[in-house]
């Protein structure tokens, strides 16, 4: 690089998270992905939905997001299939449990199919 960086922050290199999957490179990357392949992450509408308090949930056509604000576990109801999530999340049947300040991406099913 052109500039001296600080050594702290070496591993925010493009070079250091390529194939991490926990890196923020490699989440961005992926959500990318579903975009070109989901018409519901395109532009378009979206309609809140309810949710525990600290939780925002919204969903658009096939999708559901659900975002945990807070800095513990909560534990959701399972709405579908996750596509994406910003830290492991445990979903066991029926019941999703989504860590302190991340958030999941679920494909659901959509009215008429």
């Amino acid at each position: 690089s052109w500039l001296p960086q600080p050594a702290d922050w070496a591993p925010l290199t493009v070079d250091a998270q390529t194939g991490d999957p926990d890196s923020t490179l490699e989440l961005y990357r992926a959500a990318l992905g579903l975009r070109r392949r989901l018409p519901g992450l395109g532009d378009g509408g979206m309609s809140w939905q309810p949710a525990p308090d600290g939780v925002l949930a919204f969903t658009r056509p096939g999708l559901l997001c659900t975002v945990n604000t807070l800095p513990h576990d909560v534990e959701l109801p399972s709405p579908g299939t996750p596509l994406l999530t910003s830290a492991p999340a445990t979903v066991n049947g029926s019941v999703a449990v989504l860590p302190g300040d991340s958030c999941i991406w679920w494909a659901i099913p959509t009215a008429g199919r």
